[in-house]
């Protein structure tokens, strides 16, 4: 400490004579350390934080990939009843589906997510309530079929945080249901963090209930906790055990058999996002390592005018450890007045992420600047300092070129070496730069593609919003049906409305789930299991999404619940099921062959509806006051979106719409409202939020490098001052200066390209499976990112250069 605080003092007023350098570097530092601590931040809160259930890494996934189908989560209640019952690697099953419910009485009524669950999940997840209790194992689901449990934000948003609520009656689409419970503000179900309207409320659900049975009616998402000492490998083969037996019994089929897995509970809550990430961190660390060469080579160009000041202290009997340790100091000190800048800079970062809330980021409301992240920085910015700072420490304390300064020599090997690493840092910046871009190039250009994607139908002037009817104020399916009809047709009356349709799941909001099918005049073969995923439609809903029909007809006014049974299905359905005749006519039934035919009448186009880029899936449509006559039965849907095609703005009309919807009943919110743009550009933001990251992170590597290209020149000029205006006044055109300067400048960024590029062509496999219609080899982005740093760096060289080339010869020769 006695020689920290001298050196301290001494180091600042250094910094206070050279201000010029002192504000570059630390603004250098700053965008360095603050870019890493923001996403480091990110990092924390999605990667590294544990779930908020008691031993996560115990939890699995019931997963699936089944052919023709993808991946799928959705499962029925006799596999979930039979996973937990006969799978001995499974401790507790647990299974929940989420769908919107009303929430009335004493306050505008609201729309929120409402999840039901299986009494054991929350003991499964290892949660307890923050107030009251919850369900669990013990509890018999029809005993406690009125109670539900609140979430914290619903808790406090809508009934002031009271801790009176428990016990208390809510309405819950119109019934009576008692609050038992609220949840810690942490806990959010398996698949809600990456969605934008988690679940905020819990019912009971029972998986012997009448309305679950079946063995094709898969609607559930199942999640278990494995016994000590089984691991998700291991469960999945017992799973593989008792699936064999239900193809034995013909509850499954073969092509069904060996699709599920255990797959641990973090992985699919983080998904792809978590190797994004990790590119992301990756590429500020490329950003701090060129901040850190960037400030290196400020300090070495420095070093020139200490070099007397070294001199002397070497003399005086400092060692070489004391002089490394007051320049050590100063470069400490300037990377603590960066990282301090760098907080508010990551500070600001986070700020700004948090205001976009890009969909898709599980966690993503959770990253703050917490004791953690600051410890990180801390630590970083010592670092920092130290690896900027060691290098010119050890050059410039060299006992020879104390020798050299003495003797007065300027081009000795010393200065000769000290120009080779500054040069050396110069490529590496360069080189690190050509990385970045070429990563950032890659993932916009595959972005471009994404956003080409032929989607299905036409995003532009449409609004959605949903709605949801309770049973118990329309208990019986033709009011319901008779509901949707009456607004639907107050939606097409509203000033600027084209077209009006609804539909049970908009496309790219969720997977829709498939049911299986009986085809008329075709006996299954072994094995087979023909299925379509399944829509519920209004009239006017092709329309008013813009959907391309390839033959026959789409639903009209004239297929309600009395006409005869149709449906309209996609081209990957007619050409798997009836390839080389026309499905146009063709009947098949709902499931088994003891419900009604329904006669095929149109063929629509292909939809992206899962994920943007999915593989195209059957998909039929089915009138929506017919698909309990279909064979539902009470099974009415009581929710639906609506798409609004509008002439004008969207938007605009979204009063009017709230309007015709109270006049038939105040009781009923809206929710979900967006315009189909909107909706199609949230499928796209994970990707969207990493090219955006990576792509401000290249031109940051970018302006770094560019200003070590501009400060090696402007030191090579500055130094060669003398010389240049000697070889003018030999007669040296100023065409041959420019040219030897800007020669200089260019060859290092030629090295730090060319290295740059064969870095790039091993580093780029890591994005691969970011990657969309284009190879990461792309041989347009190998070409344009050279040729934009080249032109970067002769813009950098010019400016020096034309500096060089206006010397005047008699006053450089009168300084020297």
């Amino acid at each position: 400490m006695d020689r920290l605080l001298p050196d301290l003092a001494h180091s600042l007023r250094r910094l206070r004579h050279a201000p010029g350098f002192a504000v570059i570097a630390i603004v250098t530092l700053a965008l360095g350390i603050g870019a890493n601590t923001a996403i480091f931040s990110l990092v924390k809160a999605v990667l590294l934080r544990p779930l908020p259930y008691g031993d996560a890494d115990r939890l699995v996934m019931i997963w699936g990939r089944v052919a023709d189908k993808g991946e799928t989560t959705w499962l029925s209640a006799p596999e979930i009843l039979s996973y937990g019952a006969d799978v001995p690697a499974f401790q507790q099953v647990a299974a929940y589906t989420a769908t919107g419910v009303n929430l009335t009485g004493g306050q505008e009524p609201e729309r929120v997510i409402a999840a039901a669950v299986t009494p054991n999940l929350f003991q499964t997840l290892r949660v307890s309530a923050q107030v009251g209790r919850l369900f669990n194992a013990s509890d018999s689901a029809p005993a406690i079929a009125d109670q539900v449990v609140l979430g914290h934000a619903l808790w406090q948003r809508r009934f002031g945080g009271s801790r009176d609520i428990v016990g208390r009656s809510i309405q819950v689409n119109g019934s009576a249901r008692t609050v038992v419970g609220v949840l810690p503000p942490a806990f959010k179900l398996p698949m809600d963090f990456a969605d934008a309207r988690p679940s905020e409320l819990w019912t009971p659900m029972d998986l012997n209930s009448e309305n679950l049975a079946g063995w094709g009616n898969h609607g559930l998402l199942g999640f278990a906790r494995l016994r000590d000492g089984v691991d998700a490998e291991r469960a999945s083969g017992a799973m593989a055990v008792v699936e064999e037996r239900w193809v034995r019994d013909g509850n499954w089929t073969n092509r069904d058999l060996g699709g599920r897995t255990a797959q641990p509970l973090q992985n699919l809550v983080l998904g792809d996002v978590r190797y994004a990430l990790w590119v992301l961190l990756g590429a500020v660390g490329v950003i701090l390592l060129i901040a850190c060469a960037n400030v290196a080579n400020l300090t070495l160009a420095r070093s020139d005018e200490r070099h007397r000041e070294i001199a002397v202290r070497s003399a005086l009997g400092a060692s070489r450890g004391r002089i490394v340790q007051q320049l050590l100091t100063e470069s400490v000190l300037l990377a603590f007045v960066g990282g301090a800048l760098g907080t508010a800079v990551a500070y600001g970062g986070t700020q700004a992420l948090l205001a976009a809330h890009p969909a898709g980021i599980p966690r993503v409301d959770e990253v703050s600047l917490d004791g953690g992240v600051l410890v990180f920085t801390l630590l970083l910015t010592i670092a920092t300092g130290i690896v900027f700072g060691l290098a010119p420490a050890l050059e410039l304390s060299r006992p020879e070129v104390s020798r050299a300064l003495k003797e007065g020599g300027r081009t000795g090997s010393s200065g000769r070496t000290r120009q080779r690493f500054r040069d050396s840092l110069t490529v590496a910046q360069m080189a690190f730069s050509v990385v970045l871009l070429i990563d950032a190039m890659l993932l916009v250009r595959s972005f471009v593609e994404l956003r080409s994607i032929d989607l299905g139908f036409n995003t532009g002037k449409a609004l959605t919003l949903r709605t949801v009817i309770p049973a118990n104020a329309y208990p019986e399916p033709g009011q319901v049906i008779a509901f949707y009809r009456t607004l639907r047709q107050r939606f097409a009356e509203l000033p600027g409305v084209q077209t009006v349709g609804a539909t049970r799941l908009l496309p790219l909001t969720g997977t829709i789930g498939d049911w299986s099918i009986t085809l008329e005049g075709r006996v299954r073969a072994p094995g087979e299991n023909p299925n379509g995923d399944w829509q519920v439609v209004t009239p006017g809903y092709f329309e008013s999404m813009g959907m391309r029909l390839a033959r026959g007809r789409t639903i009209g006014e004239g297929d309600h619940e009395n006409a005869p049974l149709v449906a309209v299905i996609n081209e990957t359905m007619a050409n798997r099921y009836w390839p080389a005749e026309d499905a146009i006519g063709k009947r098949f039934h709902l499931g088994s062959d003891v419900r009604p035919w329904i006669t095929v009448v149109g063929i629509i186009g292909q939809v992206r509806h899962n994920a943007v880029t999915e593989t195209s899936r059957a998909e039929m449509y089915v009138p929506h006051a017919q698909w309990s006559p279909a064979g539902a039965g009470a099974n009415v849907r009581r929710d639906l979106t609506f798409v609004i095609r509008t002439a004008g703005d969207p938007l605009a009309v979204l009063g009017n719409a709230r309007d015709a919807l109270r006049s038939l009943d105040p009781n009923l919110p809206l929710a979900d409202v967006r315009t189909l743009a909107g909706v199609a550009n949230d499928s796209l933001s994970q990707p969207r939020f990493t090219t955006m990251l990576l792509t401000l992170f290249a031109a940051l590597a970018l302006a770094l490098a560019t200003i070590g290209i501009y400060g090696v020149v402007s030191l090579l000029v500055a130094r060669r001052r003398q010389e240049i205006g000697i070889r003018m006044a030999l007669g040296a055109k100023r065409i041959a200066i420019l040219g030897m300067v800007v020669r200089r400048g260019m060859a290092l960024a030629g090295v730090g390209v060319l290295i740059g590029l064969g870095g790039a062509l091993v580093l780029t496999r890591l994005l691969t499976s970011m990657l969309y219609g284009v190879t990461r080899f792309d041989a347009l982005t190998f070409a344009v990112v050279p040729a934009l740093l080249a032109a970067v760096a002769l813009v950098a060289c010019l400016i020096p250069a034309g500096r060089a080339a206006t010397v005047n010869p008699l006053e450089s020769l009168r300084e020297e």
